[in-house]
């Protein structure tokens, strides 16, 4: 809090300035909640293979920096009353409409997951001598949790099924592609799950000063070997080098109070909410919730994660909004 409250003294104008440290705070954070959270796990004799994924907004004047880590996901909507605000990268819900009096809809997904599915993550995974298992799921649970009497839910199966170009994450009989690292985790970054990182699982080394390590010993200790927990590919050595799974979180920058934007909100939520509902049904719920309906911002999350159980959700669903607000500039 000290570091941010020193940030907000300066000039907002300065953004680079605000990166930087807020780049250098956030990383430096993760890095310790890691450490501590793993160290947790082994506390007092405990045996934990906990992990959990992370989804942080810090925001200083007029600056939001995101860091990410694993399946969480962040969206941003826009509502604009000027076509001179440059919407380049946004998504326009109400492209249709010509009348801008009462300002259009935009949306933006402000984050990416940490998938072994992605090209980068995978290498990472490969290089450390980890694998890959690629599963493919028909999720037929979801329909029968699906409340149809909430009429958000018909809502948004409706033009689910209006739209069968696309899939959508609220159908109940697509097909989902999980990737799995060491056949384990469908994540590739998080806190904690120190199975999958070296610092946890490294050969003991002396500790005195004086001592020399001879250089096959070093060479030895640059690799460890993986929990017997594993199912191990046939002919693999058991032994890694470097983290299957990183602590390295994934920061993104963008501004808000622009002129010629009206109202502004940013959703954040893990992945009970996204794996039954897309982006920008999301935003459209979110929008008529906090403008329309005139919820808090507490209330309009409440809601979200109550649409998203009835949606079929049966993972862990939080939800965090955030409502904008400054003084109105004259556009």
């Amino acid at each position: 809090m000290e570091e941010q409250s020193s940030l907000a003294s300066r000039d907002s104008a300065s953004m680079t300035s605000i990166e930087t440290r807020a780049d250098s705070i956030l990383r430096s954070s993760f890095e310790r909640l890691d450490k501590d959270f793993c160290n947790l796990c082994t506390l007092d004799g405990r045996n934990w293979d906990s992990g959990s994924t992370a989804l942080v907004a810090f925001i200083v004047d007029d600056v939001v920096t995101l860091a990410n880590l694993g399946d969480c996901r962040a969206v941003a909507c826009r509502v604009v009353s000027s076509s001179k605000v440059d919407m380049e990268g946004w998504e326009n819900l109400d492209a249709d409409r010509d009348d801008e009096r009462s300002g259009r809809l935009f949306w933006k997904e402000m984050t990416e997951i940490h998938s072994p599915l992605l090209p980068e993550e995978r290498t990472r995974i490969e290089q450390a001598n980890g694998w890959i298992i690629n599963e493919t799921e028909i999720p037929t649970g979801q329909l029968h949790r699906m409340d149809f009497f909430d009429k958000d839910v018909v809502e948004i199966v409706k033009r689910c099924f209006a739209d069968r170009l696309k899939q959508h994450r609220s159908d109940p009989v697509r097909q989902i592609q999980i990737a799995r690292t060491c056949g384990d985790l469908a994540v590739s970054r998080a806190i904690g799950d120190r199975d999958f990182k070296a610092a946890y699982n490294m050969p003991q080394t002396p500790r005195n000063p004086s001592s020399v390590v001879p250089r096959e010993t070093n060479i030895l200790s640059s690799s460890w070997e993986g929990p017997p927990v594993f199912i191990y590919p046939e002919g693999h050595s058991g032994r890694f080098k470097g983290d299957l799974v990183s602590h390295e979180p994934d920061i993104k920058f963008f501004k808000v109070g622009q002129r010629g934007v009206v109202d502004e909100f940013l959703l954040m939520a893990c992945d009970g909410l996204w794996d039954v509902m897309d982006g920008d049904d999301a935003v459209r719920i979110a929008k008529d919730l906090l403008f329309d309906k005139k919820l808090s911002a507490k209330d309009g999350a409440a809601r979200l994660a109550e649409l998203a159980k009835h949606l079929g959700s049966s993972d862990n669903i939080t939800v965090v909004l955030i409502r904008f607000y400054w003084e109105k500039k004259d556009t």
